[in-house]
């Protein structure tokens, strides 16, 4: 015994249709009318039915009518319940079901082995009146998801309506402080459609209405097709404050701050007034230069909603703030945002960016600016008491993109004549203008190679008709090839180191391939353990000297 059924969690009856009992189709399908109805009289509500797809074909003969009044639970069990490209088949009479059984082997924490689970179509709200009795398990349910000012005078309503007795869409009534508009949830709404896998996607509304001076709630309402009633989908308040973003807050020279965004009141057309402020010290601007991506955004609008505005300011870090004002309807005064930023001192600045140390010299490059100016001042360049005087006026677009207002005209780079060994070398940004003083940018140290020829001697054998030398050997002041000296017994002779060696190439970049020695010289030896040969490098590029590169006895 069932007893009324009328509890406050109890489901409506099921009628559970697996086995046909003998019976033919059509009787089949009557005794479950029967049945349905009865029931139905009995306890005031109306019952489920619990079929799958093939038997209702196959033994009950698909007839549509209980469909239309009886609220369907379909097992059907697939490999994956979650795949979104699954979508059970579900009996004729029926446009999507009510529960679904996904698997009979799940498993339930209190109750051991294995458990049928199952899914409810629909929103906690239906469930919860379904299993009170209420009419309301059958009535609407979705949101009103956000409302988007289109022009001085409408806004556009966004969001979705799903009824549980249909798969088809619905009305969805909106109404401005008691102003009434149709439309209906028929748009595409993928989210939709993978929260509430029965209905499929197409469950979305967006209507543009007609906001009238003063209006204050736009509400939502989800129209009920069959049982149930029509829902309150939600309402929001018609906000009349100004709105926009601080986009972006930079230095714009010595004692200057660029502020940029945009701002637009959605009760007027007229462009928005925005204050900004630098510290305590505010600066009103109007938000009417070209911005095509708000205007794309706030159709109605117009293009003309950015500001962009330079304000003078001290040294230091400085916060920076926006705010819109309201000039029309209702609303108040809006803040768009805050920044800080470090506005430069007037003291000259940069970076020593690269030192590297080649026979005789340093070369040395990086940039410089003084906030005072945007034209190239002088860097000075120290070694040990040398000096070099540079000007800071290269090309350096990055420098220029870093500090817009300085321009690209503030790189340096040159080269300082250096003893060989361990130098320690800086560099200095010399004031060139207004307050300030030089400064000191950086110091490297490096090592000054000595620029003597080196390489190695590799072979020395005795061949027919004389020795054969081979080896390598390189100038660093220079890439070219040059000669080497072998002595024999005293003897001199003179080679060039321009075989191709492409292991030295490979090993010492930049000097290239040609430094190979490969030759065999014709002289006379002397009784074995007596004969001493001997090779050097020849200097060719200053600085440097002529160094012996190795001896051997044959």
């Amino acid at each position: 015994m069932t007893g009324s059924l009328g509890g406050g969690q109890d489901l409506p009856g099921v009628l559970d249709l697996e086995e046909s009992g003998g019976l033919p189709k059509a009787d089949l399908a009557q005794w479950a009318r029967i049945w349905l109805s009865e029931v139905e009289r009995l306890t005031g509500r109306s019952p489920i039915v619990y079929t799958g797809y093939y038997f209702w074909r196959d033994a009950v003969g698909n007839p549509t009518d209980i469909g239309e009044r009886y609220r369907l639970w379909l097992p059907s069990y697939p490999t994956n319940p979650d795949s979104t490209t699954f979508t059970p088949l579900v009996p004729a009479g029926w446009s999507t079901w009510t529960f679904w059984q996904y698997t009979s082997s799940g498993s339930v924490p209190g109750i051991v082995g294995p458990v049928d689970v199952n899914r409810f179509c629909c929103s906690a709200t239906n469930l919860g009146d379904l299993a009170g009795g209420g009419a309301g398990g059958g009535s609407p349910f979705g949101a009103l998801d956000r409302l988007s000012p289109e022009s001085t005078s409408s806004v556009r309503v966004s969001g979705w309506a799903i009824d549980p007795d249909t798969t088809g869409s619905i009305q969805v009534h909106v109404y401005v402080d008691g102003a009434g508009f149709a439309t209906t949830a028929n748009t595409e709404r993928s989210d939709v459609g993978a929260a509430y896998r029965g209905f499929g996607s197409n469950h979305g509304y967006s209507l543009a209405v007609p906001v009238p001076a003063g209006a204050r709630r736009v509400c939502a309402y989800g129209i009920n097709t069959e049982s149930g009633g029509n829902v309150n989908l939600g309402c929001q308040a018609l906000s009349g404050d100004p709105f926009g973003v601080l986009d972006d807050v930079r230095v714009a020279g010595l004692g200057k701050v660029r502020v940029e965004g945009w701002a637009l009141d959605p009760n007027t057309v007229a462009p928005a007034d925005v204050h900004v402020y630098v510290g305590a010290a505010g600066t009103p601007t109007t938000a009417s230069a070209p911005r095509a991506d708000v205007g794309a955004a706030f159709p109605g609008f117009g293009p003309d909603r950015g500001f962009s505005v330079v304000l003078d300011a001290a040294g230091g870090p400085k916060q920076v703030c926006a705010y819109v004002i309201n000039r029309a309807g209702p609303g108040t005064n809006r803040l768009l945002g805050c920044r800080t930023v470090d506005i430069p001192t007037g003291d000259p600045f940069g970076v020593v960016d690269v030192v590297t140390a080649s026979p005789g010299r340093v070369d040395i490059s990086g940039w410089a600016i003084d906030p005072d100016t945007a034209s190239p001042i002088q860097v000075h360049v120290y070694e040990s008491g040398k000096g070099l005087a540079l000007v800071a006026a290269g090309s350096r677009p990055d420098v220029g993109a870093a500090f817009p207002g300085y321009g690209d005209t503030h790189g340096f780079s040159g080269s300082l004549a250096v003893e060989p060994g361990l130098r320690s070398v800086c560099a200095y940004a010399i004031n060139g203008s207004g307050s300030g003083s030089n400064r000191l940018l950086g110091c490297r140290s490096v090592t000054v190679p000595s620029g003597a020829p080196f390489g190695v001697v590799d072979d020395v054998a005795v061949v027919g008709g004389g020795v054969r030398v081979a080896g390598w050997a390189i100038d660093p002041s220079t890439s070219v090839s040059i000669p080497v000296h072998v002595y024999v017994n005293g003897q001199g002779y003179v080679v060039t180191a321009d075989r191709s060696r492409p292991d030295v190439g490979a090993a010492l970049p930049g000097f290239g391939d040609a430094h190979g020695i490969d030759d065999v010289l014709p002289v006379t030896l002397l009784p074995p353990g007596r004969n001493r040969i001997c090779s050097y490098g020849i200097d060719v590029v200053a600085p440097g000297s002529n160094s012996l590169l190795g001896c051997r006895t044959i």
